[in-house]
C-alpha cells in the first residue's frame, strides 16, 4: 500500500470516528435534555404541592370567628331560653360561609356533661337542631347570603328550649359551652354562665 492510499484509509477511519463521537454527544444531549425536563417537571409539582400545603396550613390556623359580645332573653319561668351571640371573624381571616359551619352546645351541671347537641346553619328558624343568624353589618356583600367576610358583624341565635326532651335552657348559675365550628379553620370555644339572678321576661347580658 502506498503512502497516498495509506494516508486516505487513516482519513477514513478518522472520518468515521468522528461520527460516531458526534452521534454519541448528540445522544448525550439528548438524554441531558429529556432529565432536565423531568427535573423542571418535577420541581414544578413540587413546588405547586408546597404552595397548595401552604395556602391549606394558612388556612386552617387564620381561619376563625371571634365573639363580641352575648347575650340572652329568660321565658316566662326566668329560665335563658334563647342565647345571641354577636360574632366577626379573627384577624386575617379568609371568608366563612356559616351555611357550612356548626355549632356545638353542651351543658354541664356540677362539672358533668347534662346534654349536649351539635346544630346545623338554617336562614330563618333556631331549634334544638338549628341556629340561625342576622346580618348586623355587611362590608362587601356577597350573593350568597351566609357569607361572612372581613369587617361582617352577624348575630348567631341558639334556642334552648326543650323541644325534643333536652333541657338546655339555662337557670341561675348554670352554664353551657358554645363550640362555634367552621368548615376549615380553628374552632372557637366560649363558656356562657347565667347570672346568680334571673326575671322572667328579660334581657340578660352574658359572658
Amino acid at each position: 500500500m502506498n503512502k497516498l492510499a495509506w494516508n486516505k484509509r487513516k482519513m477514513d477511519e478518522r472520518g468515521e470516528m468522528g461520527v460516531g463521537t458526534l452521534l454519541i454527544f448528540i445522544a448525550m444531549i439528548l438524554v441531558a435534555a429529556v432529565a432536565a425536563s423531568v427535573l423542571v417537571q418535577t420541581a414544578y409539582k413540587l413546588q405547586q404541592q408546597a404552595e397548595a400545603t401552604g395556602d391549606e396550613a394558612l388556612q386552617d390556623v387564620a381561619t376563625g370567628f371571634k365573639v363580641l359580645t352575648i347575650w340572652g332573653t329568660t321565658d316566662g319561668n326566668a329560665t335563658i331560653d334563647h342565647v345571641y351571640l354577636k360574632i366577626g371573624l379573627t384577624a386575617g381571616s379568609p371568608g366563612i360561609n356559616l351555611a357550612d359551619a356548626k355549632v356545638e352546645v353542651i351543658k354541664t351541671i356540677g362539672g358533668e356533661v347534662d346534654d349536649e347537641f351539635t346544630l346545623d346553619y338554617d336562614a330563618s328558624t333556631a331549634s334544638d337542631t338549628l341556629f340561625t343568624d342576622e346580618v348586623l353589618r355587611d362590608m362587601a356583600p356577597t350573593t350568597t347570603e351566609a357569607m361572612m367576610t372581613s369587617g361582617d358583624i352577624f348575630q348567631i341565635e341558639l334556642d334552648l328550649n326543650d323541644t325534643t326532651g333536652m333541657d338546655i335552657a339555662l337557670e341561675v348559675q348554670e352554664e353551657i359551652s358554645v363550640l362555634l365550628m367552621p368548615k376549615h379553620g380553628v374552632p372557637t370555644l366560649v363558656v356562657i354562665q347565667a347570672p346568680s339572678t334571673l326575671e322572667a321576661d328579660s334581657v340578660v347580658a352574658l359572658k
